[in-house]
């Protein structure tokens, strides 16, 4: 009777185990699946950052380029530089709205499957929201504000008389255009746009920068999972 009871408990504890072996090991295997998943999710990421930090880059060279031409057409209404028509409308039309609005796709991707908030790297985690959920959605803001200054009617639309110059090149009126670049009106808008110019160069080197940390970040996780 002892023998047949302890042969049953050993069966017993022999199926257990089994059972809690199997059920590690599944457990195992689902969370090395998720793992990989989400190293696949943060490689998808640093590729989308780099591709951003290209555009961004651009975007800066662009504005900064169009600083220049503010620049000088400061140094116009101050006086400092002699008023030549063909010279002030030529640098009022290379006055326009570069503006950066970032590639998200790989981000939204991971975060719609559960995936991103699960990586136990808390630190990685917070840095690649910060910069998706924060810099990236101050910086359209900014760039929207932007945008509204080169809309028609608005700060410096192209519904401007320096812009039908470019059309009528045989019927000008200098007079009127140059009445108009001195006017307050005009003044008046392109100190404003040039304000909102700066502030949105101000987000874009800040979202510039938070863009190579993720790179480091990345590259320095990446490194280390795929080793």
């Amino acid at each position: 009777m002892k023998n047949i009871l302890a042969r049953g408990g050993i069966e017993f504890l022999a199926v257990f185990l089994g059972i809690a072996l199997s059920l590690w090991v599944d457990d195992y295997r689902q969370e090395k699946e998720l793992n990989n998943r989400i190293i696949d999710d943060y490689k998808n990421i640093y590729s989308e950052v780099k591709s951003n930090i290209k555009i961004i880059e651009k975007v800066i060279n662009e504005n900064n380029d169009i600083i220049l031409s503010e620049g000088k057409i400061l140094g116009i209404l101050n006086r400092k530089v002699p008023y030549k028509q063909d010279n002030v409308i030529k640098l009022v039309t290379n006055i326009y709205s570069s503006t950066f609005f970032g590639e998200t796709s790989a981000h939204r991707t991971s975060v719609a499957s559960g995936r991103f908030n699960s990586s136990k790297n808390d630190a990685l985690t917070k840095q690649i929201s910060k910069l998706y959920e924060h810099y990236f959605i101050r910086l359209n803001k900014n760039g929207a504000w932007l945008d509204d200054m080169s809309s028609p009617g608005v700060g410096l639309g192209p519904d401007l008389p320096f812009y039908d110059a470019i059309y009528k090149e045989n019927d000008i009126d200098s007079e009127s255009i140059k009445k108009y670049f001195f006017s307050d009106k005009y003044q008046d808008s392109f100190l404003y746009c040039r304000f909102v110019r700066s502030i949105y160069m101000m987000r874009l080197e800040d979202t510039k920068n938070q863009l190579y940390k993720v790179k480091n970040s990345l590259e320095s996780f990446l490194k280390i999972s795929i080793n």
